[in-house]
C-alpha cells in the first residue's frame, strides 16, 4: 500500500472519531433529553427523529453537483462545518424572547431540521469520494476497523456526557442549561477537529464519476431502471419503516417509562457500543469471506425480535435491558457493516453518488415515515389504559410489537436482492468451519491494535 493512502485511512478514521462524538452528543439520549427539557411533545420527539431522513432528498442535487464538479471533498467538507456550527444557534435560541413557547420551539425544530440537511448533503458527497479512495480487497477490513474506532469514541463521548447531565441536571445559567450547554458546545468542538482530518485526505483527482456527465433527469432515472438495485431499494424502504417505526422511541421509553437516569441510558448505550465494536472486526473479518447478503440474514433475525424483547422490560430491570443493548449491538454491526458493503457491491462504480443518493433517499423516506405515524399513533392512544392478558403496556410498546411485525414481513424481500458471489447461510456456515481466526477473541485483539489491517497491507505493498 502506497505511505499516501495508509495516511489518508488513517485521517479518515481520526475525522470519524471526532465525527461520531459530535453526532453521539447532538442526538440519541441528548437530543431526546434536549427535547423533554424543551415540552416536546410525542409527536414532535418523533417529527425530530424523522429529520435526518426527511433531508435525504438533498442528496440528489449533491450526487449531481458531485458528478458534475468531480469536487467530492469540498462540498463533503462545507455541507459539514455549516452542520456542525448550526448546533451553537440551536442552544442560543432556547433563550429568545418569544412569549410564545410554540414559536421558540418551530424556530429550534428548523435550526435542526437545516443542521441535518447540510448533514445528508455531506455525506452523499464523502461516502462516494471515500468508496473511491478505499481499495475493495481491503473495503471490508477498513470500514470494519474505523466503524469500531468511531463507535469506541462516541462510547466515551456518551458516558462522559451522560453523567455530567446527571451531575448538572436542574441547573442552568442566564436561562440556559448548563449540561446540554456544554453538551453541545463539546459536540461543536469535536466536530471542527473532525474537520481537520478531513481536510488533509486526498480526493482522487479523475473520478470515474466525471467519466460520463449526465442530466439529474437521468441521474434519477439510473437506480430504478436496473431490476437488482430496484429490488434493494423497495426492501430499503420498508424494512426503514419497520425498524424506525420504534428505533427513536427507545430512549424516550427509557427516560420517561422506565424512569432511568442519564447515567444509566449511557452505560447501555456503552455496552451496546463495546458489542458494536466487536462485531464490526467479527463481521468484518467474515463478510471478506462469505461476502455480506449472509451476514445481513442471519443478523436480521436477531433485529427483528428486539423491540417484542423490550416489553418485558419493567423500571426496576437491569439485567434484560443490559442483555438487549449487548445482543443488539453486536448483531447490528453486521447489519449496518454489510448493508452499507452491499450498497457498495451492487452499484455500479460510474454515477455511484446518484445509486448511493437514491438508497439513502428511499431508505430515508421510509425512515422518516416510520418515526411521524408512530409519533401520531403514541399521541392518539397515550391515554389509553392498555393491557396484553395480565400484562398492563405503556403505549410505546404497542409501537414495538408492531415493529417486530413489520420488519418480519418486509425482510421476506430481502431474498430478491441479489449480490455478487453470495452465498447461502448454510454455505457460510461450512466455510467459516473450515476458516481459522473468525473468533470473539480475534474481535477483542483487534481493539488493541487498530490498525493492524492497514499496517499489514502496507508490508505487503513494500514485500
Amino acid at each position: 500500500m502506497e505511505p499516501r493512502l495508509t495516511d489518508d485511512l488513517k485521517n479518515s478514521i481520526y475525522d470519524g472519531m471526532f465525527a461520531n462524538a459530535f453526532a453521539t452528543l447532538t442526538g440519541g439520549v441528548f437530543l431526546t433529553g434536549f427535547a423533554l427539557y424543551l415540552g416536546m411533545n410525542d409527536f414532535m420527539i418523533g417529527l425530530v427523529a424523522a429529520m435526518p431522513f426527511m433531508v435525504t432528498v438533498f442528496q440528489l442535487p449533491a450526487a449531481y453537483l458531485a458528478q458534475k464538479t468531480g469536487k467530492r471533498k469540498q462540498i463533503a467538507y462545507w455541507s459539514a462545518t455549516f452542520a456542525r456550527g448550526l448546533w451553537l444557534p440551536i442552544l442560543i435560541a432556547t433563550l429568545l424572547p418569544i412569549a410564545s413557547g410554540s414559536m421558540k420551539l418551530l424556530v429550534i425544530l428548523a435550526l435542526i431540521f437545516l443542521s441535518h440537511s447540510f448533514v445528508s448533503v455531506s455525506y452523499v458527497s464523502w461516502l462516494s469520494w471515500i468508496a473511491e479512495l478505499v481499495p475493495e480487497e481491503i473495503r471490508g477490513r477498513f470500514f470494519s476497523t474505523r466503524n469500531m474506532l468511531c463507535g469506541a469514541a462516541g462510547m466515551i463521548a456518551m458516558v462522559a456526557f451522560g453523567k455530567l447531565l446527571d451531575k448538572l441536571d436542574g441547573h442552568t445559567y442566564g436561562g440556559l442549561p448548563i449540561g446540554f450547554s456544554i453538551t453541545f458546545i463539546s459536540a461543536v468542538l469535536f466536530g471542527m477537529i473532525s474537520l481537520h482530518f478531513v481536510n488533509r485526505i486526498s480526493e482522487p483527482k479523475h473520478g470515474s464519476e466525471m467519466a460520463s456527465p449526465i442530466s439529474i433527469r437521468m441521474l434519477v432515472y439510473l437506480p430504478f431502471k436496473e431490476r437488482n438495485f430496484r429490488n434493494f431499494l423497495t426492501f430499503t424502504f420498508l424494512w426503514s419503516f419497520s425498524v424506525y417505526v420504534a428505533s427513536p422511541f427507545f430512549t424516550l421509553y427509557f427516560l420517561r417509562d422506565l424512569k432511568f437516569t442519564y447515567g444509566f441510558v449511557a452505560l447501555l448505550g456503552m455496552l451496546s457500543a463495546i458489542a458494536d465494536m466487536v462485531g464490526m472486526r467479527v463481521w468484518g473479518r467474515i463478510s471478506d469471506t462469505v461476502k455480506n447478503k449472509a451476514v445481513i440474514r442471519v443478523s436480521s433475525w436477531i433485529a427483528i425480535t428486539l423491540p417484542l424483547a423490550w416489553i418485558s422490560a419493567r423500571p426496576e430491570s437491569v439485567v434484560i435491558p443490559i442483555t438487549l443493548h449487548i445482543v443488539g449491538g453486536g448483531f447490528w454491526a453486521g447489519i449496518n457493516l454489510c448493508t452499507n458493503n452491499l450498497l457498495l457491491k451492487i452499484s455500479p462504480q460510474e454515477h455511484r453518488s446518484s445509486y448511493i443518493s437514491a438508497f439513502h433517499i428511499v431508505g430515508g423516506l421510509g425512515s422518516a415515515l416510520g418515526p411521524i405515524v408512530a409519533g401520531y399513533v403514541l399521541k392518539s392512544i397515550g391515554s389509553l389504559d392498555l393491557h396484553l392478558l395480565s400484562w398492563h403496556l405503556f403505549p410505546i410498546q404497542v409501537i414495538f410489537m408492531a415493529s417486530t411485525l413489520f420488519r418480519l414481513l418486509s425482510f421476506q424481500l430481502f431474498k430478491f436482492v441479489h449480490e455478487p458471489e453470495e452465498v447461502t447461510v448454510g454455505q457460510m456456515v461450512r466455510i467459516l468451519r473450515s476458516v481459522r481466526g473468525l473468533t470473539m477473541a480475534n474481535g477483542f485483539n483487534s481493539l488493541l491494535h487498530p490498525f493492524v489491517e492497514i499496517a499489514g497491507q502496507e508490508r505487503k505493498g513494500e514485500s
